[in-house]
């Protein structure tokens, strides 16, 4: 399957190297101009995001994918500051958790924040990323 041409900003919240390596890779073999980008905990996404929410507003993430366990500032974490911050007030970034936890509890919190569109187990896959993306 020949990747799409959609072009997308996202950033993955996610300590995890191979995690990074992984999300990029099965990304890139579905999609094609988007810009990716990662940080490894929540405070650097936070920092980041406010200030492209002052610089460059238009390079707003259109898509983030959370980690909830992290040093520094863990997932939940940064959705409370994200919120309290109203670092995205126009609403553009769809987020979603994207966690190796088997945990129904971290399931069911994930789910019933209103930031969070959905809940992804790790690692994430092709089919998944083409559901997210609507790309077949």
């Amino acid at each position: 399957m020949k990747p799409k041409d959609i072009t997308s900003n996202i950033l993955v919240i996610d300590d995890g190297e191979i995690d990074n390596y992984i999300f990029e890779t099965v990304l890139k073999k579905v999609l094609i101009n988007s810009k990716f980008d990662t940080c490894m905990d929540g405070q650097s996404a936070i920092d980041k995001l406010i200030s492209i929410n002052r610089t460059t507003p238009h390079l707003f993430p259109d898509f983030i994918f959370l980690d909830l366990t992290m040093p520094m500032m863990n997932g939940w974490q940064f959705l409370e500051e994200f919120s309290r911050l109203n670092i995205d007030p126009l609403k553009k970034s769809k987020i979603y958790v994207l966690s190796s936890s088997v945990s129904n509890l971290d399931r069911s919190r994930s789910l019933l924040n209103p930031l969070v569109v959905d809940f992804i187990s790790k690692p994430i896959n092709r089919d998944k990323i083409q559901s997210i993306f609507e790309v077949s």
